[in-house]
C-alpha cells in the first residue's frame, strides 16, 4: 500500500511511454508502405523508358508520337494516388505530369533518393543509365494526405485509449489514496484498542500475580489468629511475601516489555527449599501429599522468575482434590534442566497442548489465564520451552532450560 504512488507514477510512465511508442511505429510503418508504392512505380518507369529506348534504336525513323513520352501519362493517370512524374535527361525535361498548381514544384535532389515527406506530398527519386551514356533522372510524388489522415486518426484512437488508461489509473489512485487514509485512521483507532486490551491484561496478570502471595499471608494470619505462636515461627515468611508484592509491582508493570532476565549460578535444592517453605502449609490445607525431589547440579537461572514459574505451576496443582499427590522434581535430561510439576486428581482440558499456555485462556470461571502463559514466557526468557502431558493418573508440566556443565 505504501507504494502506490510510485507505481502509479510508473503506470502512467508506461502509457505515454506506449503511446509514444505506438505512434513513432505507425508513422514509420506507413512511411515504409508509401515508399514502397513510389519505388515500386520508379521501376515501373524505369522498365518502360529502358523498352522505349530499346525501340528508338531499331527504329530507322520513330513515328512522331513515339518521338515524345506522352504516351506514358495516360498509363500514369491510372494510379489514383500519383500526384506527378518528372522525367529528366541532363537539364533537360523529358516528361513532366505535375498538376499546373505543382508545375513550379522544385524537389530537392539531395533528400529524394531516400524518400521524403512535404506536406501532403511524398517523394522519392532515382537517377539510373538506360542506355549506354545515356543517364536520367527520374521523380515520383505521391499523395501522402491519406496516409496522413489514417496516421491522424490512429492518433486519436490511442490517445483516447490512453487518455481512458489515465482515468482509470487515476481513479484507481484516488481509491488508494482514500483507502489509506482510512487504513490510517483505522491503525490509530487499533492502536489505542490494543493500548486498551494491553492495560487490561497487565492489570489481569498484576492481580493473578498479587493473589499469590497475599493467599499466604492470609493464611499465616489465619494460623496467627488460633495460634500466636505461629505468628512468630511465620514471621520470615510473611517478610518474604511482603517483599515479594513489592517487586511483583515493579517487574509485572514491564511485563509488556519483555522479561528483564538476570541469570546466577543456581543448584536445584536451593529452588526447591525455598519454594517448598511457599506451599508446604498451603498443600496441608488443602489435604494433599507433598513431595519433592532433586539432582544435584549447577545451572544458569533467573531465581526469582524461575520461583515466579514454579509457584504458578503449584498453584495449578492445588485445584487436585483432597487425597491427592503432587510432586516437583528438578533433573537433568540431555542438554536440558527440567523442572516438573505433577498431581493427580485432575484431568487435562480437551484441547491442543500449546493453547494452555496462551494468554487468558482458562477453562475456571474464577481464573485469569495467566499463570501458564507466565510460565511459557519465563521458559522461553530462558531459551527453554514447555511441556504438558497426562499419563497414568498424572498430569504433569514440565519448564525445560538449556543446561551445559
Amino acid at each position: 500500500m505504501k507504494g502506490w504512488r510510485t507505481l502509479a507514477a510508473v503506470g502512467a510512465g508506461l502509457l505515454v511511454a506506449t503511446f509514444v511508442a505506438e505512434a513513432f511505429l505507425l508513422r514509420r510503418t506507413l512511411s515504409e508502405h508509401q515508399r514502397f508504392e513510389a519505388a515500386a512505380r520508379l521501376g515501373m518507369l524505369e522498365s518502360r523508358l529502358t523498352s522505349y529506348l530499346e525501340l528508338l534504336a531499331v527504329l530507322p525513323e520513330p513515328p512522331a508520337y513515339l518521338r515524345t513520352l506522352a504516351w506514358l501519362t495516360d498509363e500514369l493517370q491510372s494510379d489514383p494516388g500519383l500526384v506527378g512524374v518528372r522525367i529528366l535527361e541532363g537539364s533537360h525535361v523529358l516528361l513532366d505530369t505535375f498538376p499546373t498548381n505543382l508545375s513550379g514544384i522544385s524537389p530537392s535532389w539531395e533528400r529524394c533518393p531516400k524518400g521524403y515527406r512535404s506536406g501532403n506530398l511524398y517523394f522519392l527519386c532515382r537517377e539510373s543509365e538506360l542506355a549506354p551514356g545515356r543517364r536520367f533522372r527520374l521523380l515520383v510524388v505521391f499523395d501522402a494526405s491519406i496516409s496522413n489522415l489514417l496516421f491522424q486518426e490512429a492518433l486519436w484512437a490511442s490517445a483516447l485509449i490512453l487518455l481512458g488508461a489515465l482515468m482509470v489509473l487515476l481513479g484507481g489512485a484516488y481509491y488508494l489514496a482514500r483507502t489509506e487514509k482510512k487504513a490510517r485512521e483505522l491503525e490509530k483507532c487499533l492502536s489505542a484498542s490494543e493500548r486498551l486490551a494491553t492495560l487490561g491484561r497487565l492489570s489481569a496478570m498484576i492481580a493473578h500475580e498479587i493473589r499469590n502471595p497475599l493467599h499466604t499471608l492470609s493464611l499465616a494470619f489465619q494460623y496467627a489468629l488460633e495460634d500466636p505462636e505461629a505468628l512468630r515461627e511465620n514471621r520470615a515468611l510473611i517478610q518474604r511475601e511482603i517483599q515479594r508484592l513489592s517487586e511483583l509491582t515493579a517487574e509485572l508493570l514491564t511485563l509488556d516489555r519483555g522479561l528483564e532476565i538476570r541469570p546466577e549460578r543456581l543448584h536445584p535444592e536451593e529452588v526447591v527449599v525455598e519454594i517448598e517453605s511457599r506451599f508446604r502449609e498451603k498443600f496441608r490445607a488443602r489435604g494433599l501429599s507433598w513431595e519433592a525431589s532433586w539432582e544435584d547440579f549447577a545451572f544458569s537461572g533467573d531465581r526469582r522468575w524461575l520461583l515466579r514459574a514454579l509457584a504458578n505451576l503449584l498453584q495449578n496443582a492445588l485445584l487436585a482434590p483432597s487425597g491427592h499427590q503432587v510432586k516437583l522434581s528438578v533433573f537433568r535430561e540431555g542438554r536440558e534442566a527440567v523442572f516438573r510439576v505433577c498431581n493427580t486428581g485432575t484431568r487435562l482440558p480437551s484441547v491442543p497442548p500449546e493453547r494452555l499456555f496462551e494468554a487468558f485462556f482458562t477453562t475456571r470461571n474464577e481464573g485469569f489465564g495467566i499463570g501458564l502463559y507466565l510460565v511459557k514466557q519465563v521458559a522461553e526468557a530462558h531459551g527453554g520451552r514447555v511441556q504438558v502431558r497426562e499419563k497414568g493418573g498424572w498430569v504433569c508440566f514440565e519448564m525445560r532450560l538449556p543446561w551445559s556443565s
